[in-house]
Formats: structure tokens, C-alpha cells, sequence
């Protein structure tokens, strides 16, 4: 089964990195059906990313992916488990799941993106760890440091002849944002290597996978 439908009409590809908080870094690019890319830019706000996709033109031919952000609130360091009892969540009245602790990935934005699939856009989700190691993120570089980044964008650079891209690192958020970008132009136009396809579902978008 097809993932996008009428795939000639779709010429434009959005990638989007959201950030769990405003306060993290998020990003957008669009890229063509050549990969050549037309937009790379920071967004922070979640005003940031409504105004960009409210006033980007054609979005009836475009394709969007955005990626699935982490919980910043939930328990991942150590001094944070060590700070809470030991108690099963769901039968102890005193644990309360305040901001949703508990949840691995952040909702953050998911009434507006479901809006715009109501529409008639053709907007997924994805998860930025399945591309990275789709992209040949190596195993051996711990997630997001900087030898982690220049590696990716170097593979990106050289396997798929993304020239626009720049020698020196780009921020994190921006890489992302193309890993989505590429993930649309894929499910698009397909590719010899990977394969497309639905994985699962996220607060009621299609998530897309490799």
C-alpha cells in the first residue's frame, strides 16, 4: 500500500526537528525532489513552527515529517532515579504522574499537526534515532555529541551528495530536520536501498519508518 498518495503532484519536502521544550533548539528544511535544499532555519516556539507551515505556500504539494520529541521531563539521569521511591506508578496513590513524567516522548504540538492532516496535508511523524542509524550513524559515537554530528552530516554530504551543505557542523536540530526531509522524499519517490513504511502511530499521525 502506497503511503502518499498522487506522488506527482508532491515537489516540496519538510523535514522538522521539534524540540521536547521551547527552550530546546527545533528546525525546519525543505528540500526538492533532487535533494537540493530550498529552506534551512532554527525555530524555537511552537508559535515558530505554526507560523512557518500557515504561510508556506503549496503546502498541498508537499510532504512533511516531523519528528516524534523526547520527554524532557521524564527519568533519564541517574541523580533523578535515585531521588524518586521505588514504587510502581499505577498502584501507589502518593506517585502522581505529574507533566506526565513517566511517558518517553512529548505530545508537544500533536492537536495542531493532527489539524493540519484533518486538512488535507500530508504530514507523518518519525523517529530521528531509526533515520540516524538508517544514515550510517555510527554505534560507536555517543548520541548528539559533536563527533556524532559531523559524522552524520558528513554521510550526508558524500552518499547523498548534499553539496549545499556546509564543511564546518551544522547545530543538531538542523541535521535532523533533514534526516525528516529525506525521510519524505523517500516515502515519495522510494528508494533502491530502503524501504518505506508505517511503524506505528503517535497521538493519532502515522509515524514512518525505515
Amino acid at each position: 500500500m502506497d503511503i502518499i498518495k498522487d506522488k506527482n503532484s508532491k515537489v516540496s519536502f519538510i523535514g522538522i526537528s521539534l524540540g521536547g521544550l521551547s527552550t530546546i533548539e527545533s528546525a525546519v528544511a525543505v528540500l526538492d525532489r533532487n535533494l537540493h535544499i530550498i529552506t534551512l532555519d532554527k525555530l524555537f516556539s511552537m508559535s515558530d513552527v505554526k507560523y512557518f507551515l500557515d504561510n508556506f505556500a503549496g503546502k498541498q504539494n508537499a510532504v512533511i515529517m516531523v519528528s516524534i520529541p523526547e520527554n524532557q521531563v521524564m527519568l533519564d539521569h541517574k541523580w533523578k532515579y535515585n531521588s524518586r521511591t521505588y514504587d510502581l506508578v499505577n498502584f501507589d496513590k502518593k506517585m502522581i504522574n505529574r507533566e506526565d513524567w513517566t511517558n518517553r516522548f512529548s505530545s508537544r504540538g500533536s492537536e495542531y499537526f493532527k489539524e493540519l492532516s484533518a486538512k488535507g496535508t500530508d504530514i507523518f511523524r518519525f523517529d530521528t534515532d531509526n533515520m540516524k542509524k538508517v544514515m550510517g550513524s555510527c554505534y560507536a559515537y555517543k548520541d548528539r555529541t559533536p563527533t556524532d554530528c559531523k559524522s552524520l552530516q558528513d554521510t550526508l554530504r558524500i552518499k547523498y551528495n548534499m553539496r549545499e551543505l556546509p564543511v564546518n557542523m551544522l547545530p543538531v536540530a538542523q541535521l535532523e530536520a533533514i534526516l525528516g526531509a529525506i525521510l519524505a522524499n523517500m516515502s515519495v519517490l522510494g528508494n533502491s536501498d530502503f524501504e518505506c513504511k508505517i511503524i506505528g502511530e503517535f497521538d493519532g499521525l502515522k509515524t514512518i519508518g525505515i
